[in-house]
């Protein structure tokens, strides 16, 4: 081990290294523009036309099957930034056929240099294919997005078809000028779509200067904030629900656009697209009292810098993880928690922040979890439920590694197992190969056993987390927000500690005193799956372990802790006269200058920084439809 690496624990994981899957790319890139050039060098030198096409069959094939795979996929841009240079070289064997045959007439010509002139186009049709900038829906007063007549894609996959067309009719002696049609239809077909666009940049310019006025008479009385792209729209998912049952009018604000159509499928409010600090302005009105966040994301700072407004903090989950005591956390007038264990947990781990900051409303997503009964002992059905292994070494909880071993001894007993891997797992291949193994273990018990395990699809897609719950009778997991929302249910768990010794684990992470801890070696695995799944000995100590992480709230009516409290905030907890008249020019001194572009300079690697999170976003940029 180097010097760095015994130092830094996380050197191992986060070592640089070569981008080969660029470079390989690059290489392919390169070659296909060699390739393209061949035919035009073989023509130059007076080779025979027909043989001197055949090397440009290659990047011609692989360009139009590329445009062809976009079109299929509803990809809804194109890469021609990269393909550009072949495109012109391709454009030019038309001209460069007829120079050859030298029996070209004047119209003739003129084809020719309309086929080298169409990818000129292409540039320009790919500049203003993104259209409409402004990305708004549900929003009275305000049209929904309306995409492009037809995909830019088919601007390239036709030019290309009857760029090939025409030199094949070329070689066989069909005269080039009756082939300027072809060249015609390519240049009509990107001039439709280039002014089918600059329409849309028109239609957004007008919506954009409407919109402030549509959002004013919309009257909404709270802001969902999002400031994340896509890929964890989850958790704006948990939660919206329960914000439409404070059964006042509310609008959903993102700043990436390629969360765009993640969060319009999950709510009929209006959602809007503000990616600039100054376009926030647009949206906030004299109206709105308070602004809810699902994160501890960087661009948070951009809406909470308007004082007139209360912001309250929910993030996205209640685990004993650093995420669930970030210090970026004290910047909220309000931070929604579920229970005692929460604020406490901020201040055992040195992080001050005033009591009266702190709401306890329990964890309303769990309301739909059953509770433990007659039917769940002795225990039959053990759910599985391991977290990811983290960007960060201090996040590394995930217990995949021994997770083959503890299916194994699960099976040994005869215990039917729900196996629902944390999604972001796959990634890796270490965990993934382990959940291939598990996956693995479970066909085989089922056909010789015939216990009816869940796994794979039935227990990733087809049931959400709570549904996995409440089809098994105790889970084991390790350090993750799943577990104060299985401990709603009053069945055991199991967790496993892949870096600290049980008494060490059980002081950090105080979630582990009422649950049968298992050490990263398995040196008591037999033992804590006796107590786990027939004698139980915490029963009790859960009970009280479920007030302080999840609220005194009952079962009956659990959910409504957080409404009301949320009613509360957005109708009558409002800020001081001196806040509401307060002035947001100047706020934002020592933020960049998004007007200059700069606003956008955060990276997502600070966002995560920020906002602690388990479970971040999808590593896609941001991109028009």
């Amino acid at each position: 081990m180097t010097q760095t690496e015994s130092t830094n624990p996380s050197a191992a994981r986060h070592r640089m290294v070569m981008p080969w899957q660029r470079m390989a790319g690059l290489r392919r890139r390169l070659t296909q523009t060699t390739v393209a050039i061949v035919p035009l060098v073989l023509l130059a030198i007076g080779v025979h036309p027909a043989i001197a096409v055949i090397p440009a069959i290659y990047p011609f094939f692989i360009l139009i099957r590329r445009g062809y795979r976009r079109l299929r996929r509803h990809v809804g841009r194109t890469a021609l930034a990269g393909e550009h240079g072949i495109r012109l070289l391709l454009g030019l064997l038309p001209l460069g056929i007829c120079w050859a045959q030298e029996t070209t007439g004047p119209l003739g010509w003129a084809t020719s240099v309309l086929f080298a002139l169409v990818p000129l186009s292409e540039p320009v049709v790919t500049r203003v294919a993104p259209g409409r900038k402004l990305r708004v829906a549900n929003l009275p007063g305000i049209p929904d997005h309306r995409g492009p007549r037809f995909p830019v894609n088919v601007v390239l996959v036709v030019d290309l078809s009857l760029t090939a067309l025409a030199s094949l009719l070329l070689l066989v002696h069909v005269p080039a000028g009756a082939l300027l049609a072809l060249p015609l239809i390519a240049l009509a077909v990107a001039g439709y779509h280039a002014l089918d666009s600059f329409r849309r940049v028109r239609d957004s310019v007008n919506a954009d200067n409407n919109l402030y006025a549509a959002v004013e008479a919309y009257a909404p009385r709270f802001v969902l904030y999002y400031g994340v792209p896509a890929g964890s729209a989850y958790q704006v998912g948990m939660w919206i629900e329960y914000l439409e049952r404070i059964g006042e009018p509310f609008i959903v604000v993102l700043r990436k656009t390629s969360a765009f159509r993640e969060i319009t499928r999950l709510t009929l409010a209006p959602v809007v697209v503000r990616t600039n600090i100054w376009q926030l302005d647009d949206v906030i009105t004299p109206s709105i009292t308070t602004a809810f966040y699902v994160n501890n994301s960087a661009p948070n700072v951009h809406l909470v810098r308007y004082p007139q407004i209360t912001h309250v903090q929910l993030l996205h989950g209640d685990s004993d993880k650093a995420s669930s005591f970030n210090p970026v956390t004290a910047l909220y007038d309000k931070i929604f928690v579920a229970g005692q264990a929460a604020i406490d947990r901020y201040a055992n781990n040195g992080v001050e922040i005033p009591q009266e900051k702190f709401t306890i409303v329990g964890r309303p997503q769990v309301e739909t979890v059953e509770q433990q009964s007659p039917e769940n002992v002795p225990v039959r059905t053990v759910l599985y439920a391991p977290t990811w292994e983290g960007h960060y070494a201090d996040t590394n909880y995930g217990s995949l590694p021994v997770g083959p071993q503890i299916i194994r001894n699960l099976l040994e007993r005869g215990i039917t197992v729900v196996f629902r891997p944390h999604p972001f797992s796959y990634r890796n291949p270490e965990a993934s190969r382990n959940i291939s193994e598990i996956k693995r273990m479970l066909r085989e018990d089922s056909e010789i056993s015939g216990h009816e395990h869940l796994w794979g699809r039935p227990a990733e897609k087809e049931l959400d987390a709570f549904g996995c719950f409440n089809a098994a009778d105790a889970m084991i997991s390790d350090v993750s927000s799943v577990v104060p929302d299985f401990l709603y249910s009053g069945k055991p768990y199991g967790l496993v500690t892949m870096s600290y010794t049980v008494a060490e684990f059980e002081r950090m992470f105080p979630l582990a005193r009422s649950a049968y801890v298992i050490p990263k070696d398995l040196s008591n695995l037999d033992e804590m799956l006796e107590q786990l799944l027939v004698t139980d000995p915490k029963a009790e100590r859960r009970k009280q372990t479920r007030v302080d992480y999840l609220g005194p709230f009952p079962a009956e009516n659990y959910a409504d802790a957080f409404v009301s409290a949320s009613r509360n905030v957005v109708l009558h907890d409002r800020k001081p006269v001196a806040a509401l008249n307060a002035r947001t020019e100047g706020a934002d001194e020592g933020i960049e200058d998004s007007r200059t572009g700069a606003g956008e300079a955060i990276t997502e690697d600070t966002d995560r920084a920020l906002d602690g999170t388990d479970e971040p976003g999808a590593d896609s940029a941001d991109e028009d439809d």
